[in-house]
């Protein structure tokens, strides 16, 4: 394949699933990282993209989000993954905190079988998904609905986590995550949930299929180091284990 045909499709795959990988591309297309991070190169000198720690976003695509149920359809089979495994670190007597994310919601399908479990979340589907488990003790934070994202945000809700509530572990996604920046949304909303869940729970779990890394977003949620695990799809290359290792945050792919 011709370099130009090889861009071609970048800009194709870019503008397809909002967010490319280098790693994922120089074995699709059988070239080097190097050479891969070239292409990317050129494709943003005219605006196509947008260069990120391991790979690159669609230019302009930081303000851009789906619906929850579009989002609800992309990744499907990552996120089930990911749900699974993070299901097994999960105990008879424990209460967790689960934010509005599909990848939450994903994790909450597997976790009907559990018993002894308190759930606390601010996202109606998984209230929905868990309502008639009554080996479950399911807690919603209540608070203003939030229709695009099918989640309860807000003052009253925020004020519910940090007055009253407190779990062994907070299970969250979120838009995107690099190094520089650390977590980031789309929503000060939901980002203020997040960050009130992750200062009420003993540790954080972040649920990241491939697509969130490099992803950038507005507003940043926390930095890198507040996560004590990374649950993701795929074999990070170096850099990122390296970096992920260095923060002495434990790394499982499922």
């Amino acid at each position: 394949m011709l370099a130009a045909e090889r861009r071609n499709e970048i800009e194709r795959l870019i503008n397809l699933n909002k967010s490319v990988l280098v790693t994922e591309l120089a074995d699709q297309f059988e070239v080097t990282p190097e050479t891969i991070r070239g292409d990317l190169l050129k494709l943003e000198k005219q605006g196509v993209l947008v260069r990120s720690y391991g790979g690159a976003t669609l230019a302009g695509g930081a303000g851009q989000e789906l619906g929850y149920k579009e989002r609800d359809t992309v990744n499907t089979e990552a996120k089930r993954r990911i749900g699974g495994r993070a299901a097994e670190m999960i105990r008879s007597g424990d209460t967790i905190f689960l934010d509005a994310s599909t990848s939450a919601l994903h994790l909450a399908r597997q976790l009907r079988d559990k018993n002894g479990l308190t759930v606390i979340t601010n996202a109606v589907s998984i209230i929905t998904e868990l309502a008639d488990c009554e080996n479950i003790k399911l807690i919603s934070t209540g608070g203003r609905l939030s229709g695009g994202n099918m989640s309860y945000v807000g003052r009253f809700a925020e004020r519910m986590i940090r007055a009253e509530l407190a779990a062994n572990r907070f299970f969250f996604s979120c838009r995107g995550v690099t190094f520089a920046r650390g977590l980031m949304d789309s929503s000060e909303d939901e980002a203020e949930i997040k960050r009130a869940m992750l200062e009420c729970s003993d540790s954080a779990v972040f649920l990241c299929d491939h697509n969130k890394l490099g992803k950038v977003g507005v507003p940043v949620i926390a930095p890198i180091e507040s996560i004590d695990t990374f649950i993701t799809d795929i074999r990070l290359d170096d850099e990122w284990r390296e970096e992920l290792e260095k923060r002495d945050i434990e790394i499982i792919t499922a």
